[in-house]
């Protein structure tokens, strides 16, 4: 069976202020694309953030800041449609007459505003301007004190989302010449950067460089174990975790973290420790007001048999710390449709929709629902409403495909398949649009074609069983059992080289030395501490002693035990 794609997007840290990726109803993301096959990555963003009115608008902007002369201008008269309107209105002082920290501090947090309004927009004309008009805050601001880094993230994070990596590069570098290479700030946001970029090597070196800055940033740690995570190397995720939280004191903690910890062990089917995680994370005084703490953890009590009410109260917890968090209401209302409540569902993507009309994937959730119950104008108007807000966005145009092809228009779904590929041929998501296209073919009796499609969706995505076995299947009802099995066998060939590197067991337990160990320890023990001190080194190995009983370190390991597959016998049953 076709299985449509999610669409839960994710937030990003490239600002530099410790937000991370929240986990979404589905935990899949669409990608973002141009009408040309080979764009590059910088050239995909662009057409995703930007389009075709706001490139021209942007590129205006550049032509007009390359002429402009040094020497401070004017400001335009009120109601004449120049883009510096709102920067006059939001600041009506002269930073050059005051140079004063409090007007850097203000117009931070004016451009800030500016910023994140900009994403709720829906024209792109309106949205490019208060972009623009958030670039010239922060360069008032960088003016006033040209060492302090937060000009500098903000004002990359904005030429991010117009497009514009290169400048935005250059953002970051002269952000860390001027700040003598010693903002965290700046080396985690270009991390970031680099990272969507597709260039994991310069990433790594740039989050290293970011911890080298501060040992305490929660952000940089968290962005490099969500890089290591998404290369495979779930081990090394979480040593870099584990090593943050334990880094970051209590005063600066971070949700993310946990939230993070948490949803790997979730991954793993390891509930009680993930729960632990999400409990600890919420103690914190920032975990307490995480939207995104709240949202994970009902997202674990949804997959427990009698966890509805439960859940309900964590999704409710996590709205009253953020009433338009689009994360709490995709997922909220994605699991009230799985329980068959499609009113509460609807009416939750509704409100979603209405507070955050940027969010592609609440439009594709709530168009989803209205096809599923028939309303197919309805889903029709939504689905083309999510691609133009972002034509990038594959999730979209897989899901509007599959309605179409139910309802009986199989060359409307050929069509939006094909732009839907095309968009961001080389993207994996591209390979669920493939695998979907393909089972379109074989069942309008095009075996060849779909051989074709099978075979391109491997190609973008290697590691996706569903391909792989619906690719079996097919050659099967052919007639053509050694073809299937050589297909299965390459399935698991590629999900064995995907999974090295995800293990989360010590070198010890993996090779079984930690019982051998044990003993020898606690012998140790006796011997240099006396009975006292051997109870004690077995209760810790065996993770068996209250927390309260023994010291801070000591309740670390057995907190940290699990992570490594040291498990107690009833959590490996």
């Amino acid at each position: 069976a076709v299985s449509a794609i999610g669409g839960a997007s994710s937030p990003s840290a490239g600002d530099g202020t410790g937000s991370a990726p929240s986990l979404g109803a589905s935990f899949n993301r669409g990608g973002s694309a141009s009408s040309s096959a080979g764009a590059s990555p910088s050239q995909l963003n662009a057409a995703s953030s930007v389009g075709p009115g706001e490139s021209s608008l942007y590129r205006a902007y550049r032509e007009g800041a390359a002429g402009k002369s040094k020497s401070s201008r004017a400001s335009p008269p009120r109601g004449s449609g120049s883009w510096d309107e709102d920067v006059s209105a939001s600041s009506s002082f002269d930073t050059n007459a005051l140079p004063l920290k409090i007007n850097q501090d203000i117009l931070l947090w004016n451009a800030r505003s500016m910023r994140a309004g900009a994403m709720k927009i829906r024209k792109r004309d309106d949205r490019v301007r208060a972009r623009l008009n958030a670039i010239r805050l922060y360069e008032r601001a960088k003016a006033v004190d040209p060492s302090d880094g937060r000009a500098y993230v903000g004002m990359g994070q904005v030429l991010r989302q117009l497009g514009d990596v290169d400048a935005a590069r250059q953002v970051y570098q002269d952000g860390a010449d001027a700040t003598g290479g010693d903002s965290a700030y700046i080396w985690q946001a270009w991390a970031t950067l680099e990272e969507r970029e597709g260039d994991v090597a310069k990433a790594r070196q740039l989050y290293d460089a970011a911890v080298a800055a501060d040992k305490t940033h929660a952000a940089a740690w968290h962005g490099w174990a969500v890089l290591e995570k998404k290369q495979g190397n779930f081990q090394r995720a979480r040593d870099l975790l584990i090593k943050g939280s334990r880094l970051v004191p209590a005063s600066k903690a971070n949700p993310y973290l946990f939230q993070e910890l948490g949803v790997m062990a979730m991954e793993r089917g390891r509930v009680a420790e993930a729960r632990e995680h999400f409990r600890e994370g919420t103690r914190t005084e920032a975990g307490a007001r995480s939207a995104v703490l709240w949202q994970a953890w009902a997202m674990l009590e949804t997959r427990e048999p009698d966890g509805g009410e439960q859940a309900r109260k964590l999704f409710q917890k996590g709205l009253a710390v953020d009433p338009e968090n689009k994360y709490v209401y995709l997922s909220w209302a994605v699991y009230e449709a799985r329980c068959g409540y499609v009113d509460r569902a609807r009416s939750l993507l509704r409100k979603g929709c209405k507070l955050n009309p940027g969010d592609p994937p609440l439009l594709q959730a709530l168009a989803r629902l209205e096809a599923k119950e028939g309303n197919l104008e309805a889903a029709r108007a939504l689905f083309e409403q999510g691609t133009k807000l972002d034509p990038l966005h594959q999730a979209n145009w897989q899901a509007w495909a599959i309605a179409e092809w139910k309802a009986g228009h199989v060359d409307r779904a050929r069509e939006l398949l094909q732009r839907g590929v095309w968009v961001a041929p080389r993207s994996r998501n591209a390979c669920k649009l493939f695998q979907a296209w393909g089972v379109l073919e074989e069942r309008e009796g095009n075996v060849a074609l779909a051989r074709q499609l099978y075979k391109c969706g491997v190609k973008a995505d290697p590691t996706s069983e569903t391909t792989w076995l619906t690719w079996a299947k097919m050659e099967e009802r052919q007639e053509n059992p050694i073809r299937a099995q050589e297909l299965r066998t390459l399935c698991v060939q590629q999900r064995a080289e995907a999974l090295v590197g995800q293990s989360d067991l010590s070198p010890a337990a993996m090779f079984g030395i930690d019982s051998a160990l044990r003993p020898v320890l606690t012998s140790l023990a006796k011997l240099l501490g006396g009975q006292d001190a051997a109870a004690t080194a077995e209760s810790v190995s065996e993770g068996s002693v209250k927390y309260g009983k023994l010291r801070r370190a000591e309740r670390e390991v057995i907190r940290a035990e699990p992570l490594f597959g040291v498990m107690s016998s009833v959590d490996d049953a």
